[in-house]
């Protein structure tokens, strides 16, 4: 059986983190979805969000398997919604970003894990309000993101440099 756990990501991550966020780029590429695809997230602000204690990952055997970013408070992305509206007017929630799976270890429903585990941390930690966003193309991550829990609440628009397409679903999972 594997050792599954989630931890902070450290500055030695880095190179793995890199390389599943490149994994993933490639991934969504291969199936035509152009989010990600002008470089962001780039290594600055993986960097950043280490700095910063919003990093975690997702460790499988002593492995670096996955990355996401957490970060608690008003998201500016999300001070818009289109077609829908948000569960609350709160600006003190968790939103998750650069949600990514190693490509070594797709198809094993660690992607559900690692968002359990994000959620179970910060709910702990009295936060119980947390917001998503992805590309309507990226049928992979909706799976995962409607599988924990979250409801789709309307459409936001992000700001990643030179995207194509900046327009995003937008979930959100109030726990009480």
């Amino acid at each position: 059986m594997s050792i599954v756990y989630m931890r902070r990501a450290q500055n030695s991550d880095l190179f793995e983190i890199k390389h599943i966020i490149d994994g993933a780029r490639k991934y969504l590429k291969k199936q035509g979805i152009d989010q990600w695809q002008s470089g962001y997230p780039d290594e600055e602000i993986i960097k950043k969000d280490i700095d910063n204690s919003e990093g975690f990952v997702l460790i499988v055997d002593h492995h670096v398997a996955g990355y996401a970013a957490v970060i608690i408070g008003e998201d500016l992305a999300y001070r818009f919604i289109e077609e829908g509206a948000w569960l609350n007017a709160s600006i003190e929630y968790a939103t998750i970003h650069r949600f990514a799976l190693s490509e070594n270890y797709r198809g094993q429903k660690l992607s559900q894990r690692f968002m359990t585990a994000i959620l179970t941390y910060f709910n702990i930690l009295q936060i119980n309000d947390f917001r998503i966003d992805t590309h309507p193309e990226n049928i992979s991550m909706r799976r995962v993101i409607k599988s924990n829990g979250f409801s789709k609440q309307g459409i936001i628009h992000v700001d990643e440099k030179q995207a194509i397409n900046n327009l995003r679903w937008a979930y959100q999972l109030v726990l009480r």
